[in-house]
């Protein structure tokens, strides 16, 4: 921990604080990854300093999508999840004032965390190096998007960049047509939790008396560690894992039914002819069809009959019957069916977060339950520079009138 110790002893009002109550975060980040791991930590109990850009903030206060499509810097639905139970500071870290007041902070925090391009937090005056000079056991975790070593460190690249370089786009999609990347920023929002987790890990040692450290955190890496079966399969036996067949499959591919998408998964401890029951369809019951080669060598008629038997029906009562059956079946969920999941709802998932910008709206609530030490809404995302006064002078000494000259000098 900081120099003075304040984490505080296990107690009986520990657990409806949080696991990191005590824990003091100063962040540094912006956009989803950074700004997702600092998350983790606030709405877990950590007290989480965010420092943005004066007048502009965290860019992705000008993300969208926006509350009824109008943009401004409180209206982002996406700034507005990503740092509830944070407090916002402005300050202008380019300039020698506010890297002096920025190392103020560090002084009396745990962990930084930082989403910069590498080297930028060395010109600032703001390295590793630096922040160890001023509190010893600090926890510097940085995110980006190859690491900060390696031949491409300085490298720009967005999400669809990182998922090719990642490796898990050549085994997504079908083997006829180009590779393909999941949905929206899943590799954002993975590095983040693999960086929180990182993070804890030195807090642990930091508590243990380990020094401070530096978790270097590659968006690349974290999506290539999940290539559990395609690396060792070359590394091993020179195999490479393809995309799915462009045919043959259809029980093991996304399809759609009279209402919407289903999957429906034919494991190795089913039966055909459960899976003929299921449909109700007699074509699906031709002996052809009833082993694992047939299936192969009609591959495209077996398709266009499932998928006949499937306009049909209704996906929920496709989902009901499987389970019956006992096969494996699941709904493509929009956001409607989402909001009404019924095992959502059982767990309580979605919370109530009011804003001055936007009212209130739901958000995805804890993505992980704990019976002790449980997520909390504390407070809904900060407005741009909401608790600059309040934290400068607590933390960093800074008077009224010195606040004031800050302002006027437009450094925060």
């Amino acid at each position: 921990m900081s120099p003075d110790t304040h984490m505080p002893q296990a107690g009986p009002d520990m657990g409806a604080a949080g696991p990191f109550s005590g824990l003091r975060v100063l962040d540094l980040t912006s956009h989803i990854a950074g700004p997702y791991c600092t998350k983790l930590f606030a709405d877990y109990g950590a007290d989480v300093v965010k420092i943005e850009r004066p007048v502009v903030g965290d860019g992705a206060r000008l993300t969208p999508p926006f509350f009824r499509d109008e943009p401004d810097l409180e209206g982002s639905l996406l700034f507005q999840y990503l740092n509830t139970n944070k407090k916002s500071v402005t300050l202008d870290l380019k300039r020698e004032r506010g890297v002096a007041i920025a190392l103020d902070l560090v002084r009396d925090v745990d962990v930084v965390v930082e989403s910069f391009r590498p080297g930028t937090l060395d010109r600032l005056g703001l390295g590793f190096g630096q922040l160890q000079a001023v509190n010893p056991k600090v926890v510097l975790t940085s995110i980006s998007n190859f690491g900060q070593t390696g031949p491409y460190r300085d490298l720009r690249a967005s999400e669809l960049v990182l998922y090719a370089m990642g490796g898990i786009m050549a085994i997504s999609g079908r083997s006829d047509r180009e590779p393909l990347k999941h949905g929206l920023a899943q590799a954002q929002y993975g590095a983040g939790a693999v960086a929180a987790y990182a993070t804890a890990c030195a807090v642990l040692a930091q508590m243990a008396g380990v020094p401070g450290q530096w978790v270097d955190v590659s968006i690349q890496e974290t999506l290539a560690s999940e290539l559990i079966v395609n690396e060792p399969t070359y590394a091993w036996a020179g195999g490479i894992q393809g995309r799915r067949p462009p045919s043959g499959d259809g029980l093991n591919n996304i399809m759609a039914s009279k209402d919407g998408y289903v999957v429906l998964q034919f494991a190795a401890a089913s039966t055909w002819s459960s899976v003929a029951e299921l449909l109700d369809h007699p074509p699906l019951a031709d002996p052809k069809f009833a082993t694992a080669a047939g299936r192969a060598r009609h591959a495209e008629e077996l398709d266009s009959a499932i998928a006949m038997r499937l306009a049909q029906m209704g996906k929920w009562e496709l989902f009901e019957r499987a389970h019956q059956h006992r096969l494996l079946s699941g709904v493509a969920q929009e956001p409607a069916d989402l909001y009404a999941c019924p095992q959502l709802e059982g767990r309580d998932y979605f919370v109530d977060v009011d804003h001055p910008r936007s009212g209130t709206l739901r958000h995805p609530g804890a993505p992980v339950l704990m019976s002790e030490t449980p997520w909390t809404l504390r407070h809904r995302a900060p407005l741009l520079g909401e608790h600059t006064p309040e934290v400068l002078a607590e933390r960093a000494n800074v008077t009224a009138s010195e606040f004031e000259e800050l302002r006027r000098e437009a450094l925060c």
